[in-house]
């Protein structure tokens, strides 16, 4: 997640046997039940997740009523609102009126229950570690607790406004700005947690890098938005994709931004391509230019990226230094 400079990145990652290897089988087997726990615990927020995603576009409450189908408004039973195995049980379909249930469902909350299990591996390590004077941050426990929850928060609002941009071409204040003050808001935890003695200067040197890369990553797709505008005069990048972008600023920094949206666009040339060449086949290219692509969508997969695997870019490793 977000960091301001060389003092606050955290200690490189670490598979997960190479790292445990060397502890007692109980702490490794607690690790494996807090993977399980976070897996569990990922599924029932992808469901919940689902249920934010089919209700509040339509502008529905997502509190009540209980979950139910909605071309036969059939009330569900328990066994039939299990996270991906109801779907398996019910073969993609309401048992009412066997209307088909998209594929979305079951994804999302597999989605969700991977990226928070994969949360808990990464970020797991010192809570579990027997000598916590050889590690590299001084509040080894605090640390890893903001990078756990702060790292699922992120994967729960990056694979929502994937799913939103990809269906509906739209990425709400609802998640981005909220999205930009728990970015902010970690990154001074972050900060805190990997200083000695809680050094208030760390803690407000962060506060004011973070500002700067939320203001400067959205600056960037705005820049883009008018160079657009005065080309063509008319939108071709929305003001969700600023919001989205100075988020990605405000938890992985600048850096880590500008790696997401060079992924992300490396991403829509890729789709770009994929679509013509489908176009090529059916012997129909004068709709390639017509086709919309969710920059938002192809930014969160860049950003689950940069959580498990930040600077990829730019890390000093590719370059052998």
């Amino acid at each position: 997640m977000g960091t301001t400079n060389a003092e606050t990145t955290p200690a490189p990652f670490l598979p997960f046997e190479e790292s445990t290897r060397k502890r007692n089988p109980i702490l490794n087997s607690l690790q494996l039940v807090g993977a399980i726990f976070a897996a569990l615990l990922g599924l029932a927020f992808g469901s919940f997740l689902n249920v934010f995603l089919a209700r509040f576009p339509e502008g529905e409450s997502i509190v009540a009523p209980r979950s139910h189908c909605r071309h036969c408004e059939h009330t569900l039973a328990w066994w039939e609102n299990l996270p991906i195995l109801s779907w398996i049980i019910l073969r993609g379909r309401c048992r009412s009126c066997q209307t088909s249930i998209g594929i979305r469902y079951p994804l999302v909350e597999f989605a969700i229950g991977v990226l928070w299990t994969l949360c808990w591996l990464r970020y797991s390590n010192p809570i579990f570690a027997t000598d916590t004077a050889s590690l590299e941050v001084p509040h080894p426990l605090a640390s890893s607790l903001v990078q756990i929850i702060g790292s699922a928060i992120l994967c729960w609002l990056l694979v929502a406004l994937a799913a939103l941009d990809a269906e509906f071409f739209w990425l709400p204040d609802w998640l981005t700005l909220p999205g930009i003050a728990a970015g902010f808001l970690f990154a001074l935890l972050e900060a805190w947690s990997h200083s000695y003695l809680a050094q208030l200067p760390n803690v407000l040197h962060a506060a004011w890098h973070t500002a700067l890369a939320i203001l400067i990553s959205g600056g960037i797709i705005l820049i883009i938005r008018l160079a657009y505008w005065l080309v063509r005069r008319q939108e071709g990048v929305g003001l969700g994709d600023a919001k989205l972008m100075a988020m990605l600023g405000a938890w992985f920094g600048l850096r880590g931004a500008l790696e997401s949206f060079i992924l992300a666009v490396l991403f829509a040339c890729l789709a770009a391509i994929v679509w013509l060449v489908i176009l090529t086949v059916r012997r129909n290219t004068g709709d390639w230019a017509k086709m919309p692509l969710p920059l938002g969508t192809f930014l969160c997969a860049a950003g689950l990226i940069e959580v498990f695997y930040p600077d990829w870019l730019l890390n000093p490793a590719h370059f052998g230094l």
